[in-house]
């Protein structure tokens, strides 16, 4: 019973071992690692040609050679079998998928094999003999005299590379739109977003559209008496009750400027729903100066906008007058 658990953690050693010869040279470049594992008497087979050497000493040169060398690689569908040629000498077959890491600019994906021999020196596995292999492709009978199997796996990793690079392009794309669609401060559309959705609007004219401008009244007065962290303040949350009644049709295309884009509702329910979200910023101490424009046809964001603009004028001169008018009666108390 003993000597079959000593077996079986043996096996189970050799087969971390020399999984670890594949870590520790195609994934971590740690040389020393390796050459650390080697018995005093070693040979090794490397996968070209003329890799073959014989000696402890010349090998670990080898290997030393390869530091800094080697290509960052992962690896995958590892798979290991152990053969005990004696109770202290045992003889690990494996092979793995390794591809080169894209960050590497390097693009190879190949069928590795390897051949580990070790042996007990008081009571320590030593490794005395690697071979290591490419398998010349799995040959069909097309595969005459070249290894199509194996371009044809570099090909499918390459092409994988490929789209994974597409999808960051994409991914980064987006994002770049988004920060130059997106205001900073109130997360709604920016002036720029809207002069490209007038733009599209003006190419194709839909059937009805609706524009709102809102100004906020008295910004500049909360900024010179409260601070700017205050007139921020007074801008999300008239920003938030814009993009709470207009989820993705609002924009803020100036320092107190809103305008709202609808081309779904009807007149009427446009019109309320723009006047519910007044009185919402109302309820809040929010004052706002407000322009409608609603057309069923001839549309048009740039002439409706400056229709608004001309209605938002006009009240904010109602409102700057009226207010003229009560510091006047209060100087007069």
């Amino acid at each position: 019973m003993t000597q079959s658990l000593d077996r079986d953690h043996k096996i189970q050693t050799v087969k971390e071992l020399t999984s670890c010869l594949f870590h520790k040279h195609y994934c971590e470049n740690d040389v020393e690692a390796i050459i650390k594992l080697f018995d005093d008497r070693l040979s090794w087979f490397g996968a070209a040609e003329h890799e073959y050497e014989v000696g402890t000493e010349t090998i670990s040169g080898i290997f030393r050679q390869f530091e800094n060398m080697v290509p960052k690689c992962n690896i995958w569908d590892e798979e290991y079998d152990v053969i005990d040629a004696s109770p202290d000498v045992y003889i690990c077959t494996g092979r793995a998928w390794i591809a080169t890491d894209p960050s590497t600019n390097v693009y190879l994906c190949v069928h590795q094999r390897i051949t580990a021999v070790f042996h007990w020196v008081d009571g320590t596995p030593r490794c005395c003999h690697i071979h290591i292999s490419n398998p010349y492709s799995e040959m069909t009978q097309q595969d005459v005299g070249f290894p199509t199997q194996i371009g044809r796996h570099t090909y499918e990793y390459l092409q994988k590379c490929i789209d994974e690079y597409k999808r960051k392009i994409e991914e980064q794309t987006k994002l770049l739109e988004k920060l130059s669609f997106e205001d900073s401060l109130t997360g709604l559309f920016n002036r720029n977003k809207f002069n490209h959705d007038m733009q599209t609007f003006e190419q194709d004219p839909p059937s009805r559209l609706g524009v709102a401008a809102i100004d906020l009244n008295g910004l500049k007065q909360v900024n010179d008496h409260m601070g700017h962290r205050a007139g921020d303040g007074l801008i999300c949350r008239t920003a938030n009750h814009i993009a709470g009644m207009f989820a993705g049709r609002g924009y803020r295309i100036g320092g107190d400027e809103f305008v709202v884009v609808d081309w779904e509702l009807e007149e009427d329910a446009f019109r309320n729903a723009i006047l519910t979200a007044k009185e919402n910023m109302e309820r809040e101490g929010i004052s706002v100066s407000i322009g409608i424009s609603w057309r069923a046809s001839h549309c048009s964001m740039e002439e409706q906008l400056e229709e608004a603009d001309r209605q938002v004028y006009r009240a904010k001169a109602a409102f700057y007058s009226s207010q003229d008018t009560d510091r006047r009666k209060s100087g007069r108390q």
